[in-house]
C-alpha cells in the first residue's frame, strides 16, 4: 500500500520525455504510450528509488496553490495508479527493508 514512507522506482522498461512541463511515458514491453499532465511529468520524474513519497510532496508543495493534504492525497493516488499499471516498482518504506 502507497505511503508517504513508501520509496518507488520507475521499472526498467519505462521511457519518459518532458515535454514544456507535460511527459510522454512509453512502456517498451507492452507497447503503451501514456500523457501525463506537469504535476503527473514532476511526480514521475521525481521517483529516484531513494525519496519517500512525503519527501516529493513537500518538495513539491510550494509551487501548487492546494493545501498539502489534498497534493499528499492526489500523490499517493497516482502512485498506486502507476504501480497497479506496472509503470513504477516499489523499493519499500523510508527506514525500513524493501518488501
Amino acid at each position: 500500500m502507497t505511503s508517504l514512507a513508501t520509496v518507488y522506482r520507475r521499472a526498467s522498461d519505462v521511457r519518459y520525455r518532458i515535454l514544456d512541463d507535460e511527459a510522454v511515458v512509453i512502456r517498451q514491453r507492452a507497447g503503451e504510450v501514456l500523457g501525463l499532465n506537469a504535476l503527473g511529468a514532476r511526480l514521475l520524474d521525481a521517483l529516484d528509488g531513494v525519496t519517500p513519497v512525503g519527501e516529493i510532496v513537500a518538495d513539491l508543495a510550494p509551487g501548487y496553490a492546494v493545501e498539502r493534504q489534498e497534493l499528499e492525497r492526489d500523490a499517493l493516488g497516482f502512485y498506486a495508479e502507476l504501480a497497479a499499471l506496472g509503470l513504477i516498482e516499489e523499493q519499500g518504506a523510508a527506514g525500513g527493508p524493501a518488501r
